[in-house]
């Protein structure tokens, strides 16, 4: 039999040429998956490892407005809808909502996907100046804030302190915080919950008034008896000496011996104590009282490297005498959040 000249030659697919280009290169093969493999952990060493990915924009912005006493009436009429009127012509909004509060106003802006961030910063904030010009003229400020990635902490530690610990403040400071700012990749370290003592003069009105005394007068003047300031100096041979003018209390009970007016001292119409302001919020942890150590990095440090740091330091923390009144739990890390996600990923 004698084959057709006209029939045509049988197709190769994809699959079979690159079978044979692997076998006849062989060499030319094992130079690309060795260029791709060392391309690969260069690739993985150098990217650096971030909860969020650089660049990312939470498409929210939110207007925050004081106006110090006033009812959430008043706040609605004078703030809040003058804002949502100004606001609404925004390019790429998506939604507004609202909150008009005791003391204050709060609007939030949501955009589409896409929306150029600082585009619309910048918008919100022309349209929030073209509003201020119908709020009442006691109100002075007037926050425009954004969602940054580099506001996360990437660090938060719970720390209960024994009600027995005279001053916590200072223990806190010096043992804990202080330590923690220094780690390198470190921007800066808050303790939430943790306020130093005071001295707090809560006034009898009744007794105020019976004394014949005024509290914006007294206010007044109890206000400039601590201050500190130069006076000058003066020649001892040839000596120049600087001085000082140093005016404070050294306790609580000469504060309370303070004369106010002919035969009355300040605690016969007044309580004076050294004690901790008091609180709108509280921190707790392990089921008690406590306070939350908020680590904040540096804007290039890298994130697991710097929470390793934190947490080897805290280890150490733990093994100072001084802080054997403290108990502390990890309520945070990035660092170990991010070490979960590669895990699941490598599983997967």
């Amino acid at each position: 039999m004698r084959a057709d000249r006209n029939e045509s030659p049988p197709k190769v697919s994809l699959t079979e040429r690159l079978t044979a280009f692997s076998l006849h290169r062989r060499v030319t093969v094992l130079v690309l998956l060795a260029t791709v493999g060392v391309v690969g952990a260069v690739a993985t060493v150098g990217i650096p490892v971030e909860l969020f990915p650089s660049g990312w924009n939470n498409p929210y912005l939110r207007v925050y407005v004081p106006w110090s006493d006033s009812p959430p009436r008043e706040v609605l009429d004078k703030i809040t809808e003058p804002l949502e009127e100004e606001l609404s012509t925004v390019k790429g909004l998506a939604n507004v909502t609202s909150r008009s509060v005791l003391g204050a106003s709060s609007v939030g802006l949501e955009f589409k996907q896409g929306t150029n961030m600082d585009l619309a910063y910048r918008e919100v904030r022309d349209r929030v100046e073209r509003a201020r010009r119908q709020f009442p003229s006691d109100v002075d400020r007037v926050f425009v804030r954004k969602d940054d990635i580099s506001g996360i902490p990437i660090y938060v530690l719970g720390v209960a302190v024994d009600p027995s610990v005279a001053d916590p403040y200072n223990l806190i400071q010096k043992r804990i915080i202080l330590p923690l700012e220094r780690i390198e990749g470190v921007a800066s370290v808050e303790a939430n919950g943790l306020e130093e003592k005071e001295i707090l003069i809560e006034l009898d009105r009744e007794r105020t008034e019976a004394s014949g005394l005024n509290i914006w007068q007294l206010a007044q003047s109890l206000s400039q008896d601590s201050f500190t300031m130069a006076s000058g100096h003066v020649y001892e041979g040839q000596r120049k000496l600087l001085l000082r003018s140093v005016a404070q209390y050294r306790s609580v009970d000469e504060l309370r011996q303070r004369p106010v007016s002919e035969n009355v001292r300040l605690g016969d119409i007044a309580t004076v104590s050294y004690a901790e302001p008091e609180k709108k919020y509280r921190v707790r942890a392990m089921s008690r009282p406590a306070y939350a150590i908020v680590v904040f990095k540096e804007g290039e440090a890298n994130v697991q490297e710097v929470s390793n740091r934190v947490a080897a330091m805290v280890q150490e923390l733990k093994k100072d005498p001084r802080l054997s009144g403290v108990e502390s739990i990890e309520i945070f890390s990035q660092g170990a959040v991010i070490g979960e996600q590669l895990e699941n990923l490598v599983k997967s």
